[in-house]
């Protein structure tokens, strides 16, 4: 009798198969993610992973969206703290080199590679909406002057940009201090006494 896809042996050999693959992407990059290594490192046989991802790409796209969180999320507490909060756990993402790794890789894929452009709206897609609405509440609460939402994307390029220049350029380790001063660089000139 085949197997069906809630085979529960097929779904461990599948979740094993995925954690070895983001591992090795971690470990090394998109040309260590192969049926090969995956199968070596979960222990199971290359057959194996060949039946879940028939090709490479899908195999290396799983992995990717393995690690997948949005960048920012936003609620109804003050601006400026969720920025802050939010972005020094960006920071620390950033300084693990599973995260270089995996945005490098989505940044160059999505170029050509559609499945990659999904996973890089999953991380970076939708933050610029959310801070629209976040900032248009601050805005409502007094804490900044109105009409800060139409600039939301240019002031997450304005926090965000740095973090990436620093991380993957300059190879810099990011540090709660320069979070903070380009959130309040950022805000400083929407701030309701500016």
């Amino acid at each position: 009798m085949p197997r069906t896809n809630d085979d529960p042996r097929a779904l461990r050999s599948r979740a094993a198969a995925l954690t070895a693959a983001t591992e090795l992407l971690v470990e090394g990059g998109p040309e260590n993610v192969t049926h090969a290594t995956v199968a070596r490192r979960a222990g199971i046989g290359r057959a194996t992973v060949y039946r879940h991802w028939p090709e490479q790409q899908a195999l290396l796209i799983d992995a990717l969206a393995n690690d997948v969180r949005p960048m920012l999320t936003f609620d109804d507490s003050p601006v400026r703290d969720q920025l802050v909060t939010q972005l020094e756990q960006l920071a620390d993402r950033l300084n693990q080199p599973s995260a270089v790794s995996v945005i490098t890789t989505v940044i160059q894929r999505a170029e050509r590679d559609k499945d990659a452009r999904r996973i890089r709206t999953e991380i970076f897609g939708t933050a610029d909406e959310d801070f629209a609405r976040a900032l248009a509440a601050g805005a409502e609460r007094g804490e900044l002057r109105a009409g800060v939402q139409e600039h939301a994307k240019d002031l997450i390029a304005r926090m965000v940009g740095p973090l990436l220049f620093h991380r993957f350029l300059d190879g810099e380790r990011l540090e709660k201090d320069l979070v903070v001063s380009l959130v309040d660089a950022a805000l400083a000139p929407w701030k309701p006494h500016a």
